[in-house]
């Protein structure tokens, strides 16, 4: 009965290396983790500045994965979810740091 935000395009010291375009990237497994003992929904949500201070918030379907995806299947998707909104407006990915380092 609550929601939780994670950003999940953030650089992390332990997890699974996951394809991120391409490249083998050190992933939160984190979201796959609640939803394979939880059963929950991922919303992916969209942030996208706009002029003075304004923002347009995209909130999409959600995503329902099966009980027999694995940890890094249900990863792998979230990662594609995310190379695909970076893609539409790639200006607006606040990449301060390596993914692949």
């Amino acid at each position: 009965g609550s929601s939780l935000a994670l950003m999940i395009d953030q650089r992390v010291s332990e997890g699974e290396n996951i394809k991120l375009f391409n490249h083998q990237a050190l992933t939160t497994t984190i979201p796959a983790q609640f939803v394979k003992k939880f059963g929950c929904e991922i919303i992916p949500i969209y942030i996208e500045r706009k002029k003075n201070e304004n923002f347009l918030l995209e909130i999409n379907e959600p995503l329902i994965f099966s009980s027999n995806q694995t940890i890094e299947e249900i990863t792998l998707r979230l990662n594609q979810v995310l190379e695909k909104m970076i893609k539409s407006n790639p200006n607006q990915w606040i990449w301060t740091h390596n993914r692949w380092k």
